[in-house]
């Protein structure tokens, strides 16, 4: 059995909710470092605030049962101009070793047509659509992926290894495209990084799991947790139904 690094969740989850938050691309964006054109726009129910083409979108990739509360798994797309973004890739199967969090996966809501992937973490919640993704970059921190092969029970290492799995490691901080940048954030697991995108309308952390519900960021217990906070920006949480700018607590 794998041991879910979530206590509990706090708050009740809203399962059905999609969400697009639309920005704009600072002046100068140049071409990504390999990928398609032809960006695939997801399936989401809310209309997206628009502030022009380049577009983070939310999708519902898994639901999970945490003390009886039914607790989303969002994953994200980032439009640029030389392809889509994919941060974490959720669930698209099961398996026996988490079968007690009663996992729901949404394979048909994680788009297909990427350029690349970045994975905030590898825990299995968050790594379990990677397999979609054979000869993709799947961009993460070296020190996360050391520990996803080497550490028991830290994951389902069939859904971290694969035929085909090309992972792009990284050590520190990295703009890994023109308004994308890579930020780790460890606290979660020692691994675990952000993803900061630049644009027009202000800057968007993509958070992952720095931590589970924004009251929990506020308190700016790890490492990870005061660097999103010190950043005053739009963050998006993978448990949290809608992103919020995080206000820190005494």
């Amino acid at each position: 059995m794998i041991t879910h690094p979530l206590s509990r969740w706090p708050a009740r989850a809203h399962s059905h909710i999609r969400l697009e938050v639309g920005s704009v691309p600072r002046a100068g964006l140049g071409p990504a470092t390999r990928g398609s054109s032809d960006l695939a726009r997801g399936r989401c129910r809310a209309g997206p605030r628009w502030y022009g083409r380049h577009v983070i979108r939310a999708h519902l990739a898994a639901e999970l049962l945490v003390d009886g509360d039914r607790m989303p798994v969002f994953v994200w797309t980032i439009d640029h101009p030389e392809g889509l973004v994919l941060v974490d890739t959720g669930m698209i199967d099961s398996r026996p070793e988490v079968d007690d969090l009663s996992p729901t996966p949404h394979p048909e809501n994680i788009p297909r047509d990427v350029a690349s992937v970045i994975n905030t973490h590898l825990h299995f919640d968050h790594c379990g659509g990677n397999r979609l993704f054979p000869g993709v970059p799947i961009h993460v921190q070296a020190r996360e992926l050391a520990d996803a092969r080497s550490l028991h029970d830290y994951t389902i290492r069939e859904w971290v290894d694969f035929d085909g799995a090309t992972y792009v490691e990284h050590v520190g901080e990295v703009e890994l495209l023109p308004g994308i940048r890579l930020l780790p954030a460890p606290g979660h697991t020692d691994g675990h990084q952000v993803v900061v995108v630049e644009t027009d309308a202000g800057i968007n952390v993509l958070g992952g799991d720095v931590s589970v519900s924004f009251r929990e960021l506020g308190s700016g217990t790890t490492e990870g947790q005061r660097r999103v906070l010190a950043l005053e920006a739009l963050t998006w949480l993978s448990h949290a139904p809608e992103p919020k700018i995080p206000d820190r607590r005494p």
